[in-house]
């Protein structure tokens, strides 16, 4: 799946160089219209009280700057770990140059009871987006 998007004034620094914290939300971003795109509701699946999915590690590299103006496409890998985890990765790119990243990202998510804090099993509508995307799944849950 891709993701574009325009950097904003809004999401750099001082420089007009964006700030690390904002491509990892522009990720984020990727990740929700990831799911939307693969049917899910997202105002019911996050109503949920049943199950959160918290991404409990994060990280971005740069292999470049990018600046507020740049047209950007996110591709995102999602790839199951175990029952209970996966893992999406972003590759960035700037729409002058799609064949070279110029920074890449990754999220790890968990499945968890909101109220328990305990871990369960990823729910069966993320399973079937991820497996539809995924050629590198770990795990065939």
């Amino acid at each position: 799946m891709v993701y574009s998007r325009i950097i904003r004034l809004s999401d750099t620094d001082a420089a007009g160089v964006i700030y690390f914290a904002s491509l990892l939300s522009i990720c984020h971003e990727a990740y929700e219209d990831y799911l939307a795109q693969a049917g899910i509701n997202l105002k019911n699946f996050f109503r949920d009280s049943e199950t959160a999915i918290p991404i409990v590690h994060g990280e971005i590299d740069f292999f470049r700057p990018l600046f507020c103006g740049d047209r950007i496409q996110v591709n995102l890998t999602p790839i199951l770990l175990n029952e209970h985890s996966f893992e999406i990765i972003y590759q960035i790119t700037v729409n002058d140059c799609l064949d070279k990243p110029v920074a890449k990202g990754l999220t790890r998510h968990i499945c968890i009871n909101p109220r328990t804090r305990q871990k369960l099993a990823v729910p069966k509508s993320i399973q079937q987006a991820l497996l539809c995307e995924s050629d590198h799944s770990q795990s065939t849950i």
